[in-house]
C-alpha cells in the first residue's frame, strides 16, 4: 500500500521515510507529509526505534558532510571525524529531538530478546542483520505494518510494507 493511503493503525517507521522527509525529497514530500500529519493527529500510532534514529543520524551526517565539502563523506570522516561531527551534530540532534517529540511518535528500544529473533529473521527471510533487527522489533511490538521503501521487507510474512517510491515486487 502506498504510504499516503495508510489512514489508521500502528506502524513501524523505517529510516528511509524519515530521511526523505528531513532531506526534503520534493518529488515525494507530499505523500510523506500526509502520512506524518495523520500521525500527529493520532490517526496513526508510529513506532520509531533507536536503530532507526542511529541510522538516520549517520545518513544525515554523511549527506551534510558531502554538501559542505563536495567530497566523499567517508574520506572526510576518516581524515577528521571530530571536526565533521562538531560541524553537523547540533543540527542533526535538533532534528531528531524534534521528531521524537511529535505526538504519537513512540520511541522504542532494542530488547535482548530481539537478538535471537533477529538471527531467526536473517535465516527465514534472507535479510541483512539491520533489517532483521527491525523486523524483530516489529514482531515484539505485535505490529503488522512497516513504513519503508526497502523492498527486502516484502519477504517478511505477516508484515505489510507501506511505500513511497518502491512498490512491492511480487
Amino acid at each position: 500500500m502506498k504510504l499516503d493511503e495508510v489512514c489508521r493503525g500502528s506502524v513501524y517507521v523505517d529510516t528511509n521515510i524519515l530521511y526523505m522527509y528531513l532531506r526534503v525529497d520534493p518529488a515525494h514530500l507530499s505523500a510523506i507529509k500526509v502520512f506524518l500529519s495523520r500521525i500527529v493527529r493520532g490517526e496513526i500510532e508510529a513506532f520509531v526505534s533507536i536503530p532507526v534514529l542511529d541510522e538516520l543520524f549517520y545518513r544525515l551526517l554523511l549527506a551534510r558532510v558531502k554538501e559542505a565539502t563536495d567530497r566523499n563523506p567517508l574520506d572526510v570522516l576518516r581524515e577528521n571525524q571530530a571536526e565533521a561531527i562538531a560541524a553537523h551534530s547540533d543540527v542533526i540532534s535538533s532534528f531528531l529531538r524534534k521528531l521524537t517529540l511529535l505526538p504519537h511518535i513512540n520511541l522504542v528500544g532494542v530488547d535482548t530478546t530481539d537478538f535471537n529473533r533477529m538471527l531467526e529473521n536473517i535465516q527465514a527471510f534472507s535479510l541483512l542483520p539491520r533489517d532483521a533487527l527491525h523486523v524483530a522489533i516489529v514482531q515484539r511490538l505485535g505490529l503488522n505494518g512497516i513504513a519503508s521503501d526497502d523492498i527486502d521487507f516484502d519477504q517478511v510474512k505477516g508484515v505489510e510494507r507501506y511505500w513511497v517510491i518502491n512498490p512491492p515486487t511480487g
